[in-house]
């Protein structure tokens, strides 16, 4: 991988291993923001075991590019429908704004995973 998938990755693996953390504990913060989603607060677990998951496939990653590539697609998945559960109940700009920039993070990974 390039020095900028590198950084890309340190960013993604910060962000889904501390966002992970809160979701397996259920920390309070995490089940109100799923709640405000209307996300059921026992997917709150599911989303951080997706979430450390996609962390472990990030840290593969540094030594396997396609494992970095799947992931980025994968991680684009995801903060895709972040994004829209985000647009479907009508939040705001400032809720999701985190989801969408996570969204763009995750494409510059996975763009340059497979740039040569």
């Amino acid at each position: 991988m390039n020095n900028v998938a590198n950084v890309l990755a340190i960013v993604l693996l910060v962000v889904l291993g501390a966002t992970a953390v809160f979701d397996v504990i259920r920390h309070p913060k995490a089940l109100a923001a799923t709640e405000h989603l209307q996300i059921p607060a026992s997917a709150v677990p599911v989303l951080g075991a997706v979430k450390i998951l996609l962390g472990v496939g990030v840290a593969v990653g540094f030594g396997n590019i396609r494992a970095a590539e799947l992931t980025g697609l994968c991680l684009c998945v995801y903060f895709a429908v972040a994004t829209l559960t985000h647009v479907r109940v009508k939040d705001t700009v400032k809720g999701t704004a985190p989801a969408f920039v996570l969204l763009v993070v995750s494409g510059l990974y996975l763009l340059a995973t497979v740039a040569k």
